[in-house]
């Protein structure tokens, strides 16, 4: 079931995508010759406005084939304007991003916005035999100060292990506040339990969540970017957890997100298009990003950087790409594997 639903998450995403290099080509009177779902074998395919739409067999990619991009094509794509070329280029990412604003602004006006309660930490689980069963927490307590000190964030309940000593829980119990003080001898042990923030639903109009959820991706996209190059810089470097994921780690995820409902997967699926979306604009030859780089390039450049030249750099960057999702996929079957 957990592929069932990756394959119908990526597809959409992947068709979406590719959907936006589509429709930006054909607004400008630039015709595309194929459009495909997946690489390798072809499935199934028929031909529409002068396009063969294909299903391929291998569901990881897609492509959509514009008259014009290919070296020695003296028209279509290589006619227009750098302008023109841009929204091509670029359409395959406005699109991504518009499902996941989309999909977001819809979530938050059925269901709500998830949010943290500031200042709030709730004890998930307890485990058996642990300093924290014999001071005295449970699953279910809500930690609301550290010391005396109110907490401003769930994340500084770990803030107990700074330094030796007595520690002090306050504790919101039922309809009770107890008071757990305990002594902590310091170092890297374990008070033994799992805990996270307390999440509350807050739903907002459509247009106004559409707004914000633009918004929040301005302000969340530059640290989701250097996340994504660390990750692929640590992959090529050896590392196996660089929180980079390739299609076995996905699939897993996928299984997770579909034990706990709809919703869930919609917000992963929110998480893999924007995700997507800051991927293909990384500045690597064969994805948009590098062709973009390449096309602003060849502005200063005069047009000295011929389709040849772009040809050649696109074939190194799918090199890259296939020894990428190799190393990423050992990366996930080891951590799946629980291995270090």
């Amino acid at each position: 079931m957990a592929l069932l639903w990756f394959l119908l998450i990526i597809g959409v995403s992947i068709l979406v995508h590719e959907l936006g290099h589509y429709w930006a080509a054909r607004a400008q009177g630039v015709g595309v010759k194929n459009f495909a779902l997946g690489f390798g074998p072809t499935l199934l395919k028929f031909d529409w406005r002068g396009t063969t739409w294909r299903l391929n067999a291998i569901p990881l990619g897609g492509y959509a084939e514009i008259e014009g991009m290919m070296p020695g094509d003296a028209h279509g794509y290589s006619r227009l304007s750098t302008w023109g070329k841009f929204l091509i280029l670029v359409g395959g990412v406005v699109m991504n991003l518009l499902l996941a604003w989309l999909l977001l602004a819809t979530l938050a006006s059925v269901r709500g916005l998830p949010e943290a309660v500031p200042g709030q930490a709730q004890v998930a689980a307890v485990v058996e035999g642990s300093r924290a069963e014999a001071i005295g927490l449970k699953a279910g307590d809500v930690i609301v100060a550290l010391n005396g000190q109110p907490l401003k964030s769930w994340e500084e309940v770990r803030n107990f292990r700074e330094g030796a000593g007595e520690k002090r829980f306050t504790v919101r119990r039922g309809g009770e506040t107890v008071e757990i003080r305990f002594d902590w001898p310091g170092g890297e042990g374990t008070l033994g339990i799992r805990y996270g923030p307390i999440i509350r639903y807050t739903k907002l109009p459509f247009f106004q969540a559409f707004f914000r959820s633009i918004a929040d991706t301005v302000t969340a996209a530059p640290a989701a970017f250097r996340a994504i190059v660390t990750g692929l810089v640590g992959t090529v470097a050896g590392q196996s957890n660089t929180g980079l994921s390739g299609p076995v780690g996905i699939v897993s995820v996928t299984g997770q997100a579909a034990q706990q409902g709809v919703y869930t997967l919609a917000l992963l699926m929110i998480q893999i298009n924007l995700s997507l979306a800051i991927f293909n604009l990384l500045p690597i030859p064969g994805l948009d990003g590098g062709r973009i780089l390449i096309l602003l390039a060849n502005v200063i450049a005069r047009g000295r950087i011929t389709p040849e030249h772009e040809a050649r750099l696109s074939y190194g960057g799918f090199v890259f790409m296939l020894l990428l999702l190799v190393l990423v996929t050992i990366n996930d079957l080891r951590n799946l594997g629980g291995g270090s």
